[in-house]
């Protein structure tokens, strides 16, 4: 549905202590989105129509929150993947858009909102477009949900669904927190501009994200509530294997430097991290080759990552790497810096 007023006006002012922009530019709307959410490309749709765009920014002590408007005119939006590990979450206030993400096409609205994974490109046509735009850090996210869990939990890439269904009980939470966020922020607490009373709110916005949107941590949020104590043994394994990650690393191996039995060590790390011992030391090596991937200099092969971190198998690394980060990793060595 289109929608086409000549009297458009926003439903709602959202962060209206916090403009940054109000334009009828296009190139300046343009330059804007590039820096703060980056957006490569973005057109008027039709002859002799102009946008009236407005951006509002808040900042919660390293945490943005972000409304945008484009005014009553179809627009065009178009990004390319980057090697940016972080996400941003669209929930609308008015307006609607087709998008096209991961590989998938369907509408977005007030009813529906999305999360866009920068490392990924999104095409996008808009109609009387608003919304609030939440950018989000996936080590952010991990290092909040480490908060939630306790700091010895094991959380590879937090993986969200791409299109958020919304009217949900949790996604009307999610919703009706963020817009009670931006009106604290526009209320006595803009004047008060109490650090403590921002960052409580920040870890209000993060913990809703993570706990009312499904994710690929969802269940460990859910079924483990309060951090699990480590024993010292299961920290000497640890610690062992982020230390010798690039050698051969076997279980005789990790029970021995640990000073305990296979058996307490196999159940010790299945109640700390949720896998065993082997497991995590796989883990650890597809983060190091990760890392290494997005790194990587000119003439560096998946292979030559492969087999520094211990995978000879190509398939094997191959498959294994998609179940962590969801991406092939010549993907990733694609779209490094």
């Amino acid at each position: 549905m289109r929608v086409h007023r000549k009297d458009w006006r926003p439903l709602m002012t959202y962060l209206e202590n916090y403009e940054v922009l109000s334009s009828k530019d296009l190139h300046e709307m343009r330059d804007i989105l590039a820096r703060l959410t980056n957006t490569d490309e973005v057109d008027v749709i039709g002859k002799g129509r102009e946008i009236d765009a407005s951006l509002r920014c808040a900042d919660l002590g390293g945490q943005s929150l972000l409304h945008i408007t484009y005014g009553a005119v179809p627009t065009r939006v178009q990004t390319q993947a980057n090697d940016e590990d972080s996400l941003l979450l669209f929930i609308l206030t008015g307006g609607m858009a087709e998008v096209k993400h991961q590989g998938k096409t369907f509408d977005i609205s007030p009813n529906t909102g999305l999360m866009r994974d920068k490392r990924n490109p999104l095409t996008a046509h808009q109609d009387a477009f608003e919304s609030f735009v939440v950018p989000l850090s996936i080590d952010g996210l991990k290092q909040h949900a480490r908060k939630l869990l306790g700091e010895e939990a094991c959380l590879a890439d937090i993986q969200f669904d791409v299109e958020l269904d919304l009217t949900t009980p949790n996604g009307q939470h999610l919703r009706n927190t963020v817009t009670y966020i931006a009106g604290a922020l526009d209320g006595p607490l803009y004047e008060a501009g109490n650090p403590i009373l921002q960052a409580g709110l920040k870890d209000l916005l993060l913990t809703s994200v993570l706990s009312l949107l499904p994710n690929s941590a969802t269940a460990a949020l859910q079924g483990r509530p309060k951090a699990v104590a480590v024993p010292y043994y299961v920290k000497r394994a640890r610690d062992f294997i982020h230390a010798h990650a690039d050698m051969a690393i076997t279980l005789e191996t990790l029970a021995r430097h640990a000073g305990c039995s296979y058996r307490s060590l196999q159940m010790a790390f299945n109640d700390a991290f949720g896998m065993s011992p082997i497991a995590y030391v796989k883990y650890v090596r597809l983060t190091l080759a990760h890392d290494d991937l997005r790194r990587a200099d000119n003439g560096v092969s998946v292979r030559d990552v492969a087999v520094k971190w211990g995978f000879t198998h190509m398939g094997w690394f191959s498959k294994c790497y998609v179940e962590q980060y969801g991406v092939l990793p010549s993907q990733t060595l694609r779209s490094r810096a």
